[in-house]
C-alpha cells in the first residue's frame, strides 16, 4: 500500500486522484460514524457505520488505526490493505500504520517550500489568518522526525503535480 504524508497544499489530494485515474492505484476507502452527507455513497466515500457498530469493530481489532474527531470516529480496516491501494494519512494515522503493518506499506513524504504552500493556498481561497496558523501548525506536525519515517521524500516546490505523481508511481511500481 501508498501511503502520502506532507503538509497541507503540498500537493496529496491532487497526486492521489493521478495516481488513481492514470496509474490505476485504488482509493482507501476508510470508515466513518458520521452521517452520510449529500452526494456521498457508501463505500465509495466512506463506509458509514453506526457509532455502536464502530466501537463493536474498535473491540474486535477490525482497525489499523482510528481516531475520534469532532466527535465521530473515523478509521481504517486491515481488510482495505492492498498493494494497489494509495491512501494519505496524518503522522499519528502513520506511525500506526507503521507499528502494525510496516512491511506493507511504502510511505512518501510530500515537502514543499512554505512559500509555494502559502501560494497556492491563497490560490484554493484561504482566509490569510488561517494560513499562517496552518503553516506554524504544519511546520510542527510534518517534521523531519515525519520525515525519516518515509521510504522516498517527494519535493513538490517547483515540479508539476503530474511529474510527481509520475515520480512516486515509478519510485512505487517495483512494490506493487
Amino acid at each position: 500500500m501508498l501511503i502520502l504524508v506532507g503538509p497541507s497544499a503540498s500537493g496529496k489530494t491532487q497526486i492521489v486522484k493521478i495516481l488513481i485515474e492514470k496509474y490505476g492505484l485504488k482509493k482507501m476507502v476508510t470508515y466513518t460514524s458520521r452521517g452520510k452527507r449529500p452526494g456521498e455513497v457508501d463505500g465509495i466515500d466512506y463506509f458509514f457505520l453506526s457509532k455502536e457498530e464502530f466501537e463493536k469493530r474498535i473491540n474486535e481489532g477490525f482497525f489499523i488505526e482510528h481516531v475520534v474527531y469532532n466527535g465521530n470516529y473515523y478509521g481504517t480496516s486491515i481488510s482495505q490493505v492492498s498493494s494497489d491501494k494509495v491512501v494519505i494519512l496524518e503522522p499519528t494515522g502513520l506511525k500506526h500504520y507503521l507499528n502494525k503493518i510496516k512491511d506493507e506499506v511504502k510511505v512518501v513524504f510530500l515537502r514543499c517550500s512554505r512559500d509555494i504552500v502559502r501560494i497556492r493556498m491563497q490560490g484554493r481561497g484561504d482566509h490569510f489568518e488561517i494560513i499562517d496558523k496552518r503553516l506554524d501548525l504544519d511546520e510542527k506536525v510534518f517534521n523531519k522526525e515525519v520525515m525519516k519515517l518515509a521510504d522516498w521524500v517527494v519535493d513538490t516546490s517547483a515540479s508539476n503535480i503530474y511529474d510527481n505523481a509520475k515520480e512516486i508511481y515509478m519510485l512505487y511500481k517495483d512494490f506493487i
